[in-house]
């Protein structure tokens, strides 16, 4: 079986990294019928979001308790490469699958970036998350055997031990994911938020553009070409910046996100002292797996 390419691990990199960051448009999470708490904002009215034009990703104030996607990639190779141990223990030669992560444009408020848009039109920006290996360009054929170790595998390490420090999984009740429920609830709540959203609506229909009928969506119809599309998109940035800045929704977010942690400070600091130690003992499991320093 020499040769035989690490599935899992390749599933387990491929399938969560090439996820990172958040949805074109994010679905609005729910709570179920909690009560939503009273949070005061301007308690935190110095906390801003972190926007990058040329790459769409965004920075609020828990994403530092959260994995960042560089760390995510390291955490999801370790994992693998625990994974195959445990499949060559079972008798078999594994090669680890390799290659890079990816992570999408952050949408949840519609298109802001206007050096994104003219480039893409609707379409989110795709970053390159940079891998730790190299992607096997022709994976060998494996046997049905060597598929059920690796099932097995998968099932008896699990997550090794590592917790998984990221926004939005389901079923997920921790208070960083309450954190960010909240805050994202509470926004689409917000009088200033409900405002600025009615502005750009009043200001994109101004302009002749509508939108699609989905409840609250940011998406506008095109006539279809990729030209009339990055025209209606750069259209829509236009009303924003008119409004009072594509980033306002963010810095609302950011607002109600440090507002709470202000509540819940020694919690998530504790929080930040365990994704630390995760993400060193992933990078000591890449190193004994002969990753070398200049890619961690």
């Amino acid at each position: 079986m020499a040769g035989a390419v690490s599935v899992l691990a390749a599933v387990v990199v491929a399938a969560i990294t090439a996820c990172s960051g958040p949805a074109a448009q994010s679905p609005k999470p729910s709570l179920g019928a909690t009560p939503l708490p009273a949070v005061d904002r301007s308690k935190a009215a110095d906390a801003r979001a972190s926007l990058n034009e040329a790459t769409g990703e965004v920075v609020l104030p828990m994403d530092k308790y959260w994995y960042s996607d560089r760390e995510n990639v390291f955490v999801n190779n370790a994992v693998g490469f625990l994974i195959d141990d445990c499949v060559e223990s079972a008798g078999f030669t594994v090669v680890p699958w390799g290659g890079d992560g990816k992570a999408l444009e952050d949408r949840r408020f519609g298109s802001w970036s206007r050096q994104l848009a003219a480039r893409n039109g609707a379409t989110p920006e795709t970053r390159r998350i940079p891998g730790v290996l190299e992607k096997q360009v022709r994976p060998p054929v494996i046997s049905a055997e060597q598929e059920q170790a690796a099932s097995r595998c998968y099932d008896s390490v699990g997550r090794a031990g590592f917790p998984e420090l990221l926004e939005g999984l389901a079923g997920d009740t921790s208070i960083p994911n309450r954190i960010g429920q909240i805050a994202a609830l509470l926004t689409s709540r917000d009088p200033e938020y409900l405002a600025y959203r009615k502005a750009w609506e009043t200001c994109v229909e101004g302009k002749g553009l509508k939108l699609l009928e989905e409840d609250g969506t940011w998406t506008m119809s095109s006539s279809g070409s990729k030209e009339d599309e990055i025209r209606v998109v750069l259209l829509g940035i236009e009303c924003k910046e008119s409004i009072g800045g594509a980033r306002k929704p963010y810095d609302i977010l950011a607002q109600y996100q440090a507002a709470q942690i202000k509540d819940h400070q020694a919690e998530l600091n504790k929080l930040g002292e365990q994704k630390t130690a995760a993400v060193e003992r992933a990078r000591q499991v890449l190193r004994d797996h002969g990753v070398a320093d200049a890619k961690l």
